[in-house]
């Protein structure tokens, strides 16, 4: 395009070719499926079929966690995806427990214990971003993102860290919320904390939506209590990569 059109509207324009290619190619391999007697959800939905079967296990459990990281790493919302296997079993497991079942993964425990402010449990992470960490990037984006973390939301996190693709932070992004669902499954059937009862907003802040989730204290004081596992996960990674970032500032301002 010409010099004179503002790059934000060119590199818009350069990106509308591949996108129509791309649609372009999808829709020829749709038109190609439904021929054959399918779509192109049923094909996809084929290799996480499984999840269906052993959502209601404590290791499909953890699989499932595993997964959805995963997936976010690459830049996939793994939430979204997976929920859509899991969700019938969730439903299902909160109903029976109207008739006396028990069951762990009823309701929505991801967001009540696991996913505490936001995929990779990154609400103490975030705090200590905005207060405790020396770089300066890490804090400013520590700060944009210490009220959405209340909320369930970390997209700054994921992006702007970023997370997604970066090496550093794959061990902890993973490994936290793993952890803080292995503290919940456990206090859950153990029966240190009542069974969840209630589907809970997904936005609803840490500490109530524990309360929300199983209508008592004890699961107000498990939802604190994974966030805080969860940090302890994350902090010596995140310790690290602030520590890595302050030096490379610190070399910039040197040079200039």
């Amino acid at each position: 395009m010409p010099a004179s059109v503002p790059s934000g509207v060119s590199n818009s324009f350069s990106a509308l070719i591949p996108g129509f290619c791309i649609a372009l190619v999808v829709a020829i391999i749709e038109l190609i499926l439904v021929t054959l007697g399918t779509d192109i959800f049923k094909v996809l939905y084929i290799p996480f079929s499984f999840i269906s079967n052993i959502a209601d296990t404590w290791w499909g459990f953890l699989i499932i966690i595993f997964l959805i990281h995963l997936l976010w790493w690459f830049g996939i919302h793994g939430a979204t995806i997976m929920s859509s296997f899991y969700t019938p079993i969730v439903l299902a497991n909160m109903a029976a427990h109207v008739k006396g079942a028990t069951h762990f993964f009823a309701g929505d425990p991801m967001n009540a214990f696991v996913i505490i402010g936001g995929s990779g449990a990154t609400l103490g992470m975030a705090i200590w971003l905005a207060f405790g960490s020396r770089s300066a990037q890490l804090k400013e984006i520590g700060k944009v993102e210490l009220v959405p973390a209340i909320f369930n939301i970390n997209e700054p996190l994921l992006f702007g860290l970023p997370i997604v693709y970066n090496i550093n932070l794959l061990i902890p992004f993973i490994c936290a919320p793993l952890a803080s669902g292995i503290v919940g499954y456990v206090a859950v059937s153990t029966h240190l904390v009542p069974k969840i009862i209630v589907q809970q907003p997904w936005p609803t802040p840490v500490g109530l939506s524990g309360y929300l989730a199983t209508v008592s204290w004890q699961g107000a004081v498990l939802s604190v209590v994974c966030a805080i596992v969860a940090f302890l996960i994350w902090f010596p990674f995140i310790k690290h990569y602030d520590n890595v970032l302050l030096k490379k500032e610190q070399a910039g301002a040197a040079k200039n």
